[in-house]
């Protein structure tokens, strides 16, 4: 009973606020002021909950498609999609938003059930789409409350060549841009269930209120209205010439200046010619936070580069200290291989988000194959390379520097062994004349040369004649013999024979025998000689 007094109250005051409004107001979304929309509730579905609800889309020719929907995002919301059939009317469209692709015609039991009404065609340059729904307050993924005062809503449009179709299942590309707002229903409310956009006169919807959305398109459409409008602005998309310009410069940035900066050092040698490009690739780098995965995980692959410059800077100084490799410098190459293949493969997230077409995503994917293959070859080149040089730096002297220095190396050894074949003579001839190797002619020179030095330098002492007195004795030289007589000579023969006699005499008066007579010596001698030469 309650619930019945109070749609009865609700219904009553709609009926009064229909009847002072008495129009239906026009929303144009301020980044597009040439498409608009208007709703218009029943009081009577308002007031059942359920029911038909009008809503009105315009926009010039030059929209190859035009998108109203209900729901917070695009994904998941319930869409009204208008685009010209090719014969002067349109075509109508009943879609449900997916995540990363474009949306499709809805075939399910809870599809909103569109009809267009009087008043619906192309007129000059200006298309547009009177439709009624019958069930628009409920749909698979959602539902639409026909009294609330911030009911979520949702647009986008296409620019481009008409699409000249009556299916309802074409294939849309693309959007230019987007906008969630949100409307106060209890506003928009009609006397009578019927086509209103007939007879009414159209009344601008202030759209200078405030409001307030996000880039995901999650927009709450809280916000307050101005003068009475029913239109609360929220955030519009991103801008399709600013999400062209963001892919094409991230994909050039993954997919070719990263490699391409990582490839100059083992290339050209230049460890600040490589952080220079490096760093100007990532002040290249544009990304916001979204809730899609393509952009957070974007976000996150940016926010995780940050700290490569710092692991570069004390790659490079360990590089100086040691002349290697260490633990800083194998994190700082894999930190940045790991980043750049999980940069190209979001840029394929962010291909398949913008729902691009298949020759786009075939060219991307050929490019950053061609430019991760080249890498992969210079990396390996340039590690075998390395590899090489060392081993010709340990073996420098019977490999490298014949084949590419051996004239100067020629010459330098003839002038190093002149320089020493000199130094070793006079270092012998110091030590001839020193005790480094002592030898007897050596000392001999040694005593000679000191012997005459000593020689010189003596001075004898003056001799006087007063000297010798008590020293040296005396003496007188001998007398000059005279010449011996004959007289002489006879007496000293005959005491010479004298002596032999007595000699005799005595040997023969000890024995008193005649004396023995003496054994013959020499003839001993010679038989022992011949005895002992048998």
């Amino acid at each position: 009973m309650k619930t019945a007094a109070r749609r009865s109250l609700l219904a009553a005051a709609l009926s009064c606020a229909s009847i002072v409004n008495g129009e239906v107001a026009q929303y144009c979304p301020p980044n597009n002021g040439d498409v608009c929309f208007r709703v218009a509730v029943p009081s009577s579905s308002a007031s059942s909950g359920s029911g038909n609800i009008y809503f009105q889309i315009s926009a010039p020719t030059t929209y190859a498609w035009v998108a109203l929907g209900t729901g917070s995002r695009m994904s998941n919301a319930n869409i009204f999609l208008m685009y010209q059939d090719g014969s002067g009317n349109l075509t109508l469209s009943p879609r449900k938003g997916t995540n990363y692709q474009a949306p499709v015609e809805d075939t399910s039991s809870t599809a909103a059930q569109l009809t267009l009404l009087a008043g619906s065609g192309v007129s000059g340059n200006t298309m547009t789409a009177n439709i009624k729904c019958s069930n628009c307050e409920t749909w698979s993924a959602g539902t639409l409350d026909l009294t609330s005062t911030s009911s979520n809503w949702v647009s986008a449009w296409r620019s481009g060549s008409s699409l000249a179709t009556t299916d309802t299942n074409a294939v849309i590309s693309q959007h230019d841009d987007t906008q969630q707002f949100g409307l106060d229903l209890t506003q928009l409310t009609t006397t009578s269930d019927s086509n209103p956009f007939l007879q009414d006169s159209t009344t601008d919807g202030g759209n200078s209120s405030s409001g307030s959305g996000s880039d995901s398109g999650s927009g709450s459409g809280s916000g307050s209205t101005n003068n009475g409008s029913p239109f609360v602005t929220g955030a519009s998309g991103p801008n399709r010439t600013i999400l062209v310009a963001h892919g094409v410069i991230m994909a050039i940035v993954m997919a070719i200046l990263y490699p391409l900066g990582s490839l100059l050092l083992p290339l050209l040698g230049k460890w600040w010619f490589h952080a220079g490009w490096q760093a100007v690739t990532f002040c290249l780098i544009r990304q916001k936070l979204f809730t899609q995965a393509h952009t957070t995980f974007g976000t996150v692959v940016v926010c995780l580069m940050v700290v490569q410059p710092a692991l570069g800077y004390l790659h490079h100084r360990q590089y100086l200290a040691t002349h290697g490799r260490g633990v800083v410098s194998h994190i700082h190459i894999w930190w940045g291989r790991i980043l750049m293949t999980l940069g190209v493969v979001n840029g394929g997230l962010g291909l398949q988000l913008s729902n691009e077409r298949t020759g786009l995503v075939i060219a991307y994917s050929v490019v950053a194959g061609v430019i991760f293959l080249a890498y992969f070859i210079v990396k390996v080149w340039a590690a075998i390379g390395g590899r090489q040089r060392g081993r010709q730096f340990v073996n420098c002297a019977s490999h490298t520097y014949p084949k590419m220095i051996s004239p100067l190396t020629r010459a330098s050894s003839k002038a190093v062994a002149a320089v020493s074949r000199l130094a070793v003579r006079n270092v012998a001839q110091i030590q001839m004349r020193t005790f480094i190797a002592p030898t007897v002619s050596r000392r001999a020179d040694f005593v000679q040369e000191l012997y005459l030095k000593e020689l010189k330098a003596f001075k004898p002492t003056p001799v006087k004649d007063s000297d010798s007195v008590g020293q040296v004795s005396t003496f007188n030289l001998p007398q000059t013999p005279k010449s011996p007589e004959e007289a002489d000579l006879a007496s000293s023969l005959k005491e010479y024979e004298s002596m032999a006699v007595e000699v005799e005499g005595q040997e023969g008066a000890d024995a008193g025998k005649p004396a023995a007579a003496v054994e013959d010596w020499l003839v001993e001698e010679e038989e022992d000689d011949a005895h002992h030469a048998h």
